[in-house]
């Protein structure tokens, strides 16, 4: 049986070859990519996509650097590799920040920071926490938030309620009690009076002290006011903010405990107003002293140009605050009356003092 003989199938060359557009797709898919990577390298490495502007808003306690430090920004870095979102979420974890709103334009970036409202700091177990309106204590931890301490008050002694009460306070007038007038005041101490035993004391960074509740700390908004006409250094000042008074007293009249004030009843006139009723010199008061002893003792009134007192004690109804809380004054006849002991005076000129009526 004869072999068949494979046929080979002569390849004919002079044919083109076919499409292959898998191939060609591929060309133009590197192409693409190698370009991409191109420009993605020069704009990287631009210097128009630098930072160039940090600008910050509303900070109060930290710097400008400081809150670019907090944010881990500087001029040096690319605008693409801060994203908003990560700044404002580093500025908020930070103990002093309520809050922060980043905005960029272009190759500028600017901040918006809410900072806290820290009303002051006390010392516990031998570390420092600040205090936030809110109430919120914060514990010192770092050495930046340890250098901000100057710009708050010494909560010294002061209870856990009346440091909540002073907080509140401040969430309810916040347009009277500023930070402004916080950084005015060095320390906040515990205060006493027979009428109220939850006072403050508030030395103040300029020498004078201040005697208040906590119901009438919004006063202190007018503290600017008081000081343009004041005369005098290491002045104290009584708030009334029931009557909307600010009094300025003797600091001495407040240092004396309720029972001295109780068993003196003899009470000097320049206590109870200083500006009005200038404490006489020692000798002239001798004088005075010597001359009234010789004569009867008869207590007379402030002005003599008023008429006597009614019999009548009770009708008397033109009544003023004077500069001592308690004390009321009568234009008409001349004479105090303390309304927390219930007691009528009359002024001896001579003596300058004031005797029960």
């Amino acid at each position: 049986m004869a072999k068949r003989k494979k046929l080979r199938r002569n390849k004919d060359h002079s044919q083109p070859k076919a499409y292959r557009p898998l191939a060609t797709w591929k060309k133009v898919t590197c192409g693409i990519i190698v370009f991409a990577c191109v420009c993605l390298g020069v704009y990287a490495f631009s210097p128009y996509t630098k930072v160039t502007a940090l600008i910050c808003n509303g900070n109060y306690y930290y710097t400008p650097q400081q809150i670019f430090k907090i944010a881990n920004l500087s001029v040096n870095k690319r605008t693409f590799s801060v994203p908003e979102s990560e700044i404002e979420k580093q500025l908020s974890e930070n103990p002093l920040i309520e809050s922060a709103d980043v905005v960029k334009d272009g190759q500028n970036i600017t901040i918006n920071v809410n900072e806290k409202m820290i009303i002051g700091y006390y010392e516990e177990d031998g570390a420092n926490y600040l205090v936030a309106s809110t109430g919120e204590r914060i514990k010192v931890e770092n050495e930046t938030a340890l250098r901000s301490l100057v710009h708050f008050p010494l909560m010294a002694d002061l209870p856990t309620e009346t440091i909540d009460a002073l907080a509140k306070q401040v969430s309810d007038h916040p347009d009277k009690l500023t930070r402004e007038i916080f950084e005015k005041i060095a320390e906040i101490l515990p205060w006493q009076e027979s009428y109220d035993k939850n006072m403050l004391k508030l030395v103040l960074q300029d020498g004078n002290t201040v005697f208040t509740s906590i119901n009438s700390l919004f006063m202190i908004s007018a503290y600017q006011q008081v000081l343009n006409n004041l005369q005098g250094e290491n002045v104290c000042f009584l708030f009334d903010g029931i009557n909307g008074v600010i009094n300025k007293v003797a600091c001495s009249y407040m240092y004396l405990s309720p029972e001295e004030r109780a068993e003196n009843r003899e009470i000097p006139k320049h206590v109870i107003n200083p500006d009005l009723y200038p404490k006489e010199d020692e000798k002239e008061q001798s004088t005075q002293q010597n001359t009234e002893q010789s004569e009867q003792q008869t207590p007379t009134i402030a002005d003599l140009n008023h008429p006597q007192p009614p019999a009548d004690l009770s009708t008397i109804a033109d009544w003023q605050l004077s500069a001592v809380d308690g004390i009321q004054y009568s234009p008409s006849t001349g004479m105090f009356y303390s309304t927390t002991e219930g007691i009528y005076y009359t002024y001896d000129a001579s003596t300058d003092t004031f005797y029960p009526y």
